[in-house]
């Protein structure tokens, strides 16, 4: 037996991203994405297509670009795949097809301009007959702007110069290349009607990124105006076509992050009218759908109850059935995708707290689901030490059933209490789920270093239905927060964790609650802050959100004494004790830099320990390499010296 070793910061790097399996339409074969889980260098993450059978697992490397191969998608006739790259330009992707019997990649476009793929898995489609592609693309600068950069006569007009995103298609025989959506409307998601001359699409008037909050359901026949179909308070996402074409399904609810959807199946008729909510009341947050042959029923998956769930639903006003649901994630970026052959097999990528993200094929008999393991990509899982990962429930507020992970140090000990680290998910409309926490993050390099982790699922998180998403609406840091506490509460009365030796973490607005949480108490020895909010009201100026924070605290931003005030932690600097690291990426749009450097200056005004941390290059997310090894081993330092 080989003995396990201690997982380090640069174990977890070694771990491959494996992502977007599509199944051919015979079903025989998976197309899926392996590639880099960091940048080594420039913008790209390396990445390439490969195939696996579906019977004996057997694998084949399909492309081997130098940099991004992605959004494979197979043509109806299943011989040819599509997909996009960057291996021409690293800042330019193409449309690239290869026939999956052999041969070299072909680009049948040439284009300038950017297409918009990190937020979504539909951004490139075959159409119905396949005959040609369609795709977004961000419109490209004008001859007379790239010249006036040129000359560095480039004054920045800051929302005053739109470039939209808009559908284009591509000729698979002639490689033609047009705009087919509306003129003056922002697309942010498309979809094919079968009759392949109207699609359906997610718009915006505007495309600034603030503007995705107030979107809504159009359909139009190709390059003529849209019509329509429905607008709501909450945001709408990945509308899907009935095969007979007479409904369009799509999935709603609020959302703070655009490509995380999370919510109620709908559908509406083909020429508008009322929505039908076809999932309410049903304790699961839907992220991708799949009709049925017939028209009559979709096979929809998401999260559900802390674990991960396919339910079988009717438009016969039969509520839906469940058929498969596992204490495991399905994910692409940390939402459950699925695609489906013949309509009984399913290929998705799973993992849990035991096993990093591989193949599985499913088949469907009736309203059963059996699964089968394909491939193993990961074989350092089975040399490093990990904690057990178990489901955590208490009471919250209100005595309402919370439901979160605990993560127990490496030779756990019942009789000893140990210094706890409460992980908290970003969103908040985020979930904690059942995941392989070894191959990201910090969670298992805490677990290895001595610590329980807690990752709590407060109010607000995905997976138990729409109003349990919802109803930290108007109250971010308030209830939900509480929520949190008594989870440690609990667990400092079950004898796990120590009450003296407690520490948060989290990015984003997890970031934002460690900000929140030493702002409000002392009981926190230590925090980390990864790209968090300390000033709502600067926020709301600089951020490329304005309009999410003003939809979830349900509140005029401008409003003296108001919630932006209330709930920004800035605002209790003169209170704060607890020694605070803080860490955040140069180029982050979503939360500014600056709201870092604020609440450094704060902190160290007022003598509390503090350091701030800032990735050049780096957006929301941190991603290359040196960085991501530079975080992970200042986190493990700072909690070293304070907890």
């Amino acid at each position: 037996m080989t003995t396990r070793q201690p997982l380090t910061p640069e174990d977890v790097l070694k771990f491959e991203n494996v992502s977007d399996a599509q199944l051919s339409p015979d079903g025989t074969t998976i197309a899926f994405v392996r590639g880099k889980s960091f940048k080594a260098s420039g913008d790209s993450t390396h990445s390439s297509i490969w195939l696996c059978d579906t019977e004996s697992g057997e694998l084949r490397q399909l492309t081997r670009g130098p940099r991004t191969d992605a959004l494979p998608r197979w043509s109806p006739d299943g011989s040819l795949l599509a997909f996009l790259s960057n291996r021409l330009a690293e800042k330019q992707k193409q449309v690239f097809l290869i026939d999956v019997a052999g041969g070299e990649a072909k680009a049948i476009t040439s284009i300038r301009g950017t297409i918009p793929t990190p937020r979504g898995l539909n951004a490139l489609q075959w159409s119905p007959s396949g005959k040609q592609l369609g795709f977004l693309l961000k419109d490209t600068l004008s001859e007379e702007k790239l010249k006036q950069r040129r000359e560095k006569d480039d004054a920045i007009t800051f929302e005053q110069d739109p470039h939209y995103v808009r559908v284009w298609t591509v000729g698979i025989a002639d490689q033609a290349v047009q705009c087919v959506s509306p003129a003056e409307l922002q697309i942010w998601e498309f979809a094919w009607h079968p009759d392949e001359q109207q699609m359906a699409a997610v718009v915006s008037d505007t495309p600034y990124e603030w503007n995705w909050y107030t979107n809504r359901l159009v359909a139009f026949t190709l390059q003529e105006d849209a019509r329509e179909l429905w607008s709501n308070t909450r945001q709408v996402s990945l509308p899907g076509w009935s095969p007979d074409g007479s409904q369009l399904a799509f999935l709603s609810s609020s959302w703070s992050d655009r490509g995380c959807a999370a919510g109620d199946l709908w559908t509406i008729a083909a020429e508008g009218g009322e929505p039908r909510d076809l999932t309410e009341g049903v304790t699961a947050s839907f992220g991708w759908f799949q009709w049925t042959a017939d028209s009559q029923q979709l096979l929809a998956i998401g999260h559900e109850r802390g674990g991960i769930g396919i339910q079988r639903i009717s438009l016969q006003d039969q509520a839906p059935v469940s058929i498969w649901w596992e204490e495991a994630s399905v994910a692409e970026a940390h939402w459950p995708r699925f695609s489906v052959a013949g309509g009984d097999k399913i290929a998705i990528v799973k993992e849990d707290a035991n096993r990093p993200r591989d193949l599985w094929i499913g088949q469907l008999s009736e309203d059963e689901l059996s699964w089968q393991q394909l491939t193993q990509l990961h074989p350092l899982a089975d040399k490093i030490l990990t904690g057990e990962t178990s489901f955590y429930h208490w009471q919250g507020v209100d005595d309402w059933p919370m439901q979160g992970l605990l993560i127990k140090p490496v030779d756990y000990d019942p009789q000893q209490r140990y210094p706890l680290v409460m992980w908290v998910h970003g969103g908040p409309t985020g979930v904690s789920g059942s995941r392989y926490y070894a191959s990201s993050g910090w969670c298992q390099l805490l677990a290895n270093a001595g610590y329980a982790v807690f990752l709590p699922n407060y109010r607000g998180s995905v997976g138990w239905g729409l109003e349990f998403s919802e109803s930290n609406l108007g109250d971010m840091g308030g209830q939900d927060f509480q929520d949190m506490l008594l989870g440690i509460d609990s667990l400092i009365e079950e004898g796990i964790a120590d009450a003296d030796h407690l520490a948060i973490a989290g990015w984003s607005y997890g970031g934002f609650t460690a900000a929140w949480a030493v702002s409000q108490t002392t009981r926190f020895r230590a925090a980390v802050m990864g790209a968090g909010i300390s000033h709502w009201a600067s926020f709301h100026g600089k951020s490329c959100l304005p309009a999410w924070d003003a939809i979830y605290y349900q509140t005029d931003p401008y409003e003296r004494g108001g919630k932006f005030e209330q709930f920004s932690p800035i605002t209790y600097a003169a209170d704060i004790q607890t020694p605070t690291l803080i860490l955040h990426g140069e180029k982050d749009q979503d939360v500014p830099v600056e709201q870092s450097y604020t609440f450094f200056r704060a902190l160290k005004d007022h003598d509390v320990p503090v350091e701030l941390i800032v990735y050049p290059r780096e957006a929301h997310s941190v991603g290359e390499r040196l960085h991501v090894l530079d975080m992970s081993r200042r986190v493990l330092s700072w909690l070293e010296e304070h907890l």
